[in-house]
């Protein structure tokens, strides 16, 4: 599969690394700052977008691709926050880790060394929602 596959240590520590990016990046940070979680957001988003406009000048291209991988997929999260709304994120991020133990299980139980099995993957992965 795309993702190897996950375990629960796997998934407990995408939950764990979730929770962090809340409580530390969004949450400690508005606090300490004095701003609300939502300008905060707006905030955090913006320092990813000029980081990875500096990424490629990263020399080590495993290095690159993931510190730019990792950024990406914090900055997807806040994105999924905002457009929840922060109030609905541990839903959010609960439903999260449920497609993620869903395509494993779908992949791993119905699709593994079939004709199309990554395209039906994608299919099953249209049909989730947040």
């Amino acid at each position: 599969m795309p993702l190897c596959g996950f375990n629960q240590k796997m998934l407990q520590g995408l939950q764990a690394f979730h929770e962090g990016l809340v409580e530390h990046g969004l949450i400690e940070r508005s606090q300490k700052k004095g701003t609300s979680i939502e300008s905060t957001l707006q905030k955090e988003l913006n320092d990813m977008d000029r980081f990875l406009r500096e990424t490629p000048t990263i020399e080590n291209p495993e290095l690159r691709k993931v510190i730019e991988s990792l950024t990406i997929y914090a900055r997807s999260l806040y994105q999924l926050i905002e457009k929840g709304g922060f109030a609905q994120h541990p839903t959010t991020l609960t439903s999260l880790l449920a497609i993620y133990e869903g395509m494993d299980r779908t992949y791993y139980t119905e699709l593994e060394g079939k004709p199309d099995d990554m395209k039906n993957l994608v299919t099953y992965l249209n049909r989730q929602s947040l």
